[in-house]
Parts: structure tokens; C-alpha cells; sequence
């Protein structure tokens, strides 16, 4: 499963560079990485993708610019979502935050707790083809008969002020609840097809001739296509299906469902990595499965983890975002507790949704004993939210303890093992919940974003927990990013495998290396707290953090480390990244009191030949 180091990729290019729905671009240098940081224009135009949470996707764009023109006044933009609470949500946010930044009343009358006039509101729209088909076929031609009419899409879109946009990105990106890139593309196929479904139509009546579906602007001067089109991506939608089709990429929306089954089956541990992911075995898990005995039940419980305890969402920040949901509805008016230093939005998700939360950033033990000393006898929480092992710093929380805890006051722990990855660590033996990125090394080929929340079945909440997900929970996992996730994750084992011994190898090279200050890996960060939870055959991950002498060295190895350059991790490929840059721009002083310095580099190791990637790091190294 090796492959080999990828060629440097111009700035703003896609990674991968053969996917138009990739999850990652190419800042290839120290200084492209603070342009873009920035919005220097130098950077930003080039860009030809981004991480989809913080970069809107052409075609996401697309389909927002449709809905702008067809629903919005001049002073508004739009966002479209999947889900009507999704939406409200959104608006609520955007709601309170406008209150938040709203001046204060003049004299003395008390300030309003939202504004007089709400600055969001919500549209609702279906979408349904007039055509049986809107592939790339000849659309003069009738369908064949077979062919059954695409089911219609419902959307909610949320309008505001111009001026709230960069509010409504805030929604979009702590809560990883927008629309996914395949979704809109769909959307878009569907609007295209109705606008020349409604072309011939005209043409039909008028005794023209029926126009080619490969239609120009110029045919709809008055039709929301001009914005269409103004606005399509460079990318050529036949080369986009050619590749998916040459390389086996393109499936039936029908095994959707299915897919579904077998991604949660996969993660519950039932079928395995080992399994294939047929054809033949997707269909029949899409026929209804026949009543488990009351025996039957209670003896597979005791041997396996159900899959009706696995929640999929559209992506891992969505999980989270849901698991706080779930913590609110079960504890409301209780803050929670965020245990260690964590990924970015984590902690955005704690402090503006809901009753706020005490930071314990460090996740030493002398955070653990303020935690047991100060705030658990004076206060209930909710829940304590925690990364094993966490991002990017690779400490490992003591989970037995906080377990311990968990059971002596009441409060939920949530454990994202995203990092460490339920193939290396236990997590879920000490969780009430567990959530994860399938963006990330369950995937690992950068093109579709997926996200999993798993119950402990011997959690002392389950019931309660399990009642109130299946009050709240919503699937909404677009169909094709559950084929893609799964065809991607069937070997996600071997992978694992091969990329924990690359980082292992790797890191034991760098950690004697004298340029290197501090290296940041789970073997030697908190060894003797990570090598407790790990399972029997796991290792200890493809994340690593370097950080050398000072920005000046940092930059040098940076520009000249010969591996791809840019946001995500869990790649099968190379990825670096200066983190802190990335993450905490606006705030790296504040970083830096948790340890997080401003030149901390963080490498995600692919499946490379190991030689290859050791002497790439070398090289790097001697360059600074």
C-alpha cells in the first residue's frame, strides 16, 4: 500500500489535484500560509479549494448565488441548509451575536436581549426535476421508461444582512452542519436540468427546434442560469465524470442506504475492516433484516457494540457539534468542562452555544486536580469534553480517572479519539460518548467529509442517552459522500497500520535529531497515560507536532519539507502543516500560554515508502 512522495503542488491547488470535491489546498510555503491567514489577494485568488468549513466550495457557492438571485432582497446574502432546525439554528446564532456586537441604548433604558427586528429569516424550498434523467445525455431525447424521476430535495435557506456574513460563516464553520460540495452539485444538476426542460418546452410551443443541453447564457437572458454560469466551476463536469467512471468511482444513488449500513456496521467493529464493501453485499444489505430474538439480542450485545449506537453526520465538527446538543438537552443550564488543549472549533462550540464552559487547557494533572478540587464541589457540570490524544499537542488525558469522575457527579464524558482512532486506542471503553472525523484516517483519500458519534452500551447515561439521539438526531449524510466514505474506508486497518509504523519510525529519527527543540508524539508525550488505553495491537498514530528553534528555521524546513502543504490530517499522503499559524492567526499569544508555539509545525504521515520520507524530513532538516 505504499506509494510514493507527491510532487510539490503550486499554491491553491487542490489536494488531491484530481478531485473537484477536495478537502484540502496546497499552501506550499511558510509565507503563503500567513497570506492566506491574511486575505492577501496574491493567495486567496489562487486558491482552488480550502477545508470546506471555512472555505465555501465553488459549488456550494453556486447554489447560494442561485437562491441570492431567486429569494433575497438586494441587501442579503443566503446559506442553504439541509434541515429546517439546522436553519433555525443558524438564525438563532446569527440572532445572538448580532444582539452581542448591537451598541447600547442611549440614557437608561435597559438593552434589548435581541433586536427589534430579527436580521436573519428563513425561506424553505423543494427542489424536484421536470426531467426523468438529467445526466449528460441529449435532454431532447425522452428517458428511458425506466428511469425513475430523481426524488425531490428539500432546502432551508437562511437570509441576512450582508453585513452578518461573516457571522453566518461563524455558524457554518464551528458547527460543520452545511451542506457538503457533492450535495450542492446535485442541487445544481437538478436546477440545470428544469432550466432546459423549460427551454425546449418554450421551444416546443414556439415550433422551434429544441435547444442542445449544452446551453450558453446568452439562451437565458433573463433566466437564473446567467448566475449559473457566471459563476461554474473551472472544472468541466465531463472530465469530473470521466474520472469518477475511470476509476470506479461512480455509483448508483440506490446503494446510498446501504452504504450507510455498512459504514456504521464498520465502525461498530461487526464486519471489519477486512470486509470488501461488494456491490453484491450492499444490495443485500439494503433488503429489511429479519427480528433478532430477545436471546439473540441480549447475547450480541454482550459480544459486539450495536450499530444502531453508531450515529453518522455529514461531519466530524457536525458529531461534536450534536454530542453538545445532546449534552444541553440532557443537563440544560450546566456548563461543561473542556479537558486539554483542543482542535479549534471544539472549543467555539462550548463557549457560544449554550451556558459556556471552564477551559482547562493545559490537561496536566494539576488541571485534573483543579477540576476535582475547585469546580466539582462547588458546581455541576454537564459534561467534560476531551481529545485522545489531542491536536496538535499529542497529550493523552487520564480517561480511567476522568471516568472515575464521570461516575461520582453525574456528567457526561465525550471523547473525541479522532487522533488516536478507534483502531489504536480504547476510548470507548471509558466514554459515555465517543465522537470522530471520517474525514480523516477512517477515510484518508482528502475527498468527502463524514463524521461518527458512538454510545457506550455499558455507559452508566445509556438509556437516556440513546432516548434523547433518537429525539434529536437527524441523518443528514448526503448519499453520495456515504458511497464515497465507504469505498474509501474498506482497508482502513491495513492503512493504519502501515502509517502508525511510518510516524513511529519517523519520530524516533527526529527525537535524536539536534535541530529538533520538542517533538510532540504520543511515545513520548504522556507514554505512560496513552500506552494504558491503547489496544493490544494499536500503535501510536500518524500525528506528530516538531518545533524547531525559532520562526526563521521553522519557515526554511517548512518550505523545503517535499511533501503536500495544507489543512486536514489522516491523509494517505504526507501532510504538514504550521498549525498554530493556521488555527489561532488571531490569537497565538493566547495559543502559546497552552504550550501551542507559533513556528509548531504538525505532520500528518501518509502510507510513503518510510526511506523516501525519512530522507525528505533529512533533507528539510539540513536546509535550516
Amino acid at each position: 500500500m505504499s506509494q510514493s512522495l507527491p510532487i510539490q503542488l503550486p499554491l491553491g491547488s487542490p489536494i488531491p489535484p484530481i478531485s473537484s470535491h477536495a478537502i484540502s489546498v496546497s499552501l506550499p510555503s511558510w509565507l503563503d500560509n500567513i497570506g492566506y491567514e491574511e486575505a492577501d489577494p496574491e493567495v486567496i485568488t489562487k486558491l482552488k479549494s480550502g477545508y470546506p468549513r471555512f472555505v465555501y466550495h465553488a459549488k456550494v457557492k453556486l447554489l447560494c448565488a442561485f437562491f441570492e438571485k431567486k429569494l433575497a432582497l438586494p441587501s442579503e446574502s443566503c446559506l442553504v441548509f439541509r434541515s429546517r432546525r439546522i436553519a433555525q439554528e443558524c438564525r438563532d446564532f446569527i440572532c445572538i451575536q448580532v444582539a452581542r456586537l448591537a451598541p447600547p441604548p442611549s440614557g437608561t433604558e435597559p438593552q434589548p436581549k435581541t433586536p427589534t427586528k430579527p436580521p436573519a429569516r428563513i425561506a424553505e424550498y423543494t427542489l424536484s426535476s421536470s426531467l426523468q434523467s438529467f445526466s449528460a445525455l441529449d435532454a431532447s431525447k425522452p428517458a428511458p421508461a425506466a428511469a425513475p424521476a430523481p426524488a425531490p430535495i428539500y432546502l432551508h435557506v437562511v437570509l441576512f444582512a450582508k453585513s452578518w456574513a461573516p457571522v453566518a460563516k461563524q455558524f457554518w464553520q464551528h458547527s460543520g452542519e452545511g451542506i457538503s460540495s457533492r450535495f450542492a452539485e446535485h442541487a445544481l444538476r437538478i436546477i440545470e436540468s428544469n432550466e432546459r426542460a423549460l427551454s425546449l418546452e418554450a421551444g416546443r410551443s414556439n415550433g422551434r427546434a429544441p435547444q442542445n443541453p449544452y446551453y450558453k447564457a446568452s439562451q437565458f437572458k433573463n433566466s437564473s442560469a446567467v448566475a449559473l454560469q457566471q459563476l461554474q466551476s473551472s472544472i468541466d463536469r465531463d472530465q469530473e465524470l470521466f474520472l469518477d467512471e475511470r476509476f470506479g468511482r461512480n455509483l448508483n444513488l440506490a446503494f446510498g442506504a446501504p452504504a450507510k449500513a455498512v459504514l456504521r456496521k464498520r465502525i461498530a467493529g461487526i464486519l471489519g475492516d477486512s470486509m470488501d464493501g461488494s456491490d453484491e453485499l450492499l444490495e443485500q444489505l439494503s433488503q429489511p433484516a429479519e427480528p433478532e430474538t430477545a436471546a439473540g439480542a441480549a447475547a450480541s450485545r454482550s459480544s459486539r457494540l450495536p450499530e444502531s449506537n453508531v450515529f453518522l453526520f455529514s461531519t466530524g465538527m457536525s458529531a461534536i457539534y450534536n454530542s453538545h446538543r445532546l449534552v444541553l438537552r440532557l443537563f440544560p443550564g450546566l456548563k461543561s468542562v473542556q479537558f486539554g488543549f483542543p482542535y479549534l472549533d471544539t472549543l467555539k462550540i462550548q463557549q457560544k452555544f449554550g451556558p459556556g464552559c471552564h477551559f482547562l487547557g493545559h490537561g496536566s494533572p494539576n488541571d485534573l486536580d483543579h477540576l476535582v478540587n475547585d469546580i466539582l464541589p462547588n458546581e455541576p457540570i454537564s459534561a467534560v469534553f476531551c481529545e485522545f490524544p489531542s491536536n496538535p499537542l499529542l497529550r493523552s488525558a487520564d480517561l480511567a480517572r476522568l471516568r472515575s469522575l464521570a461516575d461520582q457527579y453525574g456528567f457526561l464524558l465525550i471523547i473525541d479519539d479522532t487522533i488516536g482512532n478507534f483502531v489504536n486506542v480504547a476510548a470507548i471503553d471509558y466514554a459515555d460518548v465517543v465522537v470522530s472525523s471520517l474525514s480523516k484516517i477512517f477515510s484518508g483519500d482528502s475527498d468527502v467529509t463524514g463524521g461518527s458519534l458512538v454510545v457506550n452500551p455499558s455507559g452508566r447515561h445509556v438509556e437516556r442517552i440513546l432516548a434523547t439521539l433518537h429525539e434529536i438526531y437527524e441523518d443528514t449524510v448526503w448519499i453520495e459522500d456515504a458511497i464515497y466514505l465507504e469505498r474509501n474506508s474498506r482497508k482502513n486497518r491495513e492503512r493504519i497500520q502501515i502509517i502508525d509504523s511510518n510516524a513511529e519510525r519517523l519520530c524516533e529519527f527526529l527525537h535524536g535529531h539536534p535541530k529538533v527543540v520538542q517533538l510532540f508524539y504520543p511515545k513520548y508525550t504522556d507514554r505512560e497515560i496513552y500506552d494504558r488505553f491503547k489496544r493490544p495491537q494499536g500503535g501510536y498514530g500518524g500525528l506528530f507536532s516538531v518545533v524547531l528553534q525559532d520562526e526563521q528555521q521553522a519557515s526554511r524546513f517548512y518550505d523545503h519539507l517535499h511533501v503536500a502543504k495544507g489543512p486536514s490530517l489522516g491523509t494517505i499522503f504526507t501532510l504538514a502543516s504550521p498549525y498554530a499559524i493556521l488555527a489561532h492567526y488571531g490569537e497565538l499569544d493566547w495559543a502559546k500560554s497552552f504550550g501551542v508555539d507559533r513556528h509548531l509545525i504538525r505532520v500528518s504521515v501518509g502510507t510513503e515508502n518510510y526511506d523516501d520520507l525519512e530522507r525528505t524530513f533529512r533533507e528539510a532538516l539540513d536546509s535550516c
